[in-house]
């Protein structure tokens, strides 16, 4: 009897050491998680200096700036993706106009597109692109940013 009971507290204890360590390892994903969220990155648009949030991982990059009921001037969201590839984009759920400049790994726009709110018209690129860059609706036209023009952007890290 007293070998069971002995027995019973050892996998007692061993269950609660593995809740413990599946806990921890669940905290530490939720904190990654979290840490990752909003992120930032000053960028060169053209010469304009901004800092726009980063879109990187599977669940950034599909919801983007969905849900959102303003966005400022100089406010904007940078999808960043492993290769160059041709993208393309919809506004399903996206409350705010926006426009969309393609870009190319070295920097250059190669293309700049407006869309609409809760549309569900695809914008793609006409070439393969790395990166996109979502502004408020009309930000290129008034900062007169133009097909051709460079974007610097700091090497990014994952």
């Amino acid at each position: 009897m007293k070998d069971a009971h002995v027995n019973y507290m050892k996998k007692l204890t061993a269950a609660f050491l593995v809740l413990i360590l599946v806990g921890f390892i669940f905290n530490v994903f939720v904190c990654c998680a979290e840490s990752r969220k909003g992120r930032k990155l000053p960028i060169n648009v053209a010469g304009i200096e901004l800092e726009v949030e980063l879109a990187i991982t599977p669940e950034e990059l599909s919801t983007g700036l969905m849900y959102r009921d303003r966005l400022d001037d100089n406010q904007g969201m940078l999808f960043v993706f492993s290769k160059e590839r041709i993208l393309s984009f919809w506004m399903k759920d996206t409350r705010v106009p926006l426009s969309i400049a393609f870009i190319k790994a070295n920097g250059r726009i190669v293309q700049i597109e407006s869309m609409k709110s809760y549309s569900l018209d695809s914008r793609v690129s006409k070439e393969m692109v790395k990166y996109a860059l979502e502004m408020k609706d009309g930000w290129f036209a008034n900062h007169k940013v133009k097909e051709g023009d460079i974007v610097k952007i700091q090497p990014i890290m994952n």
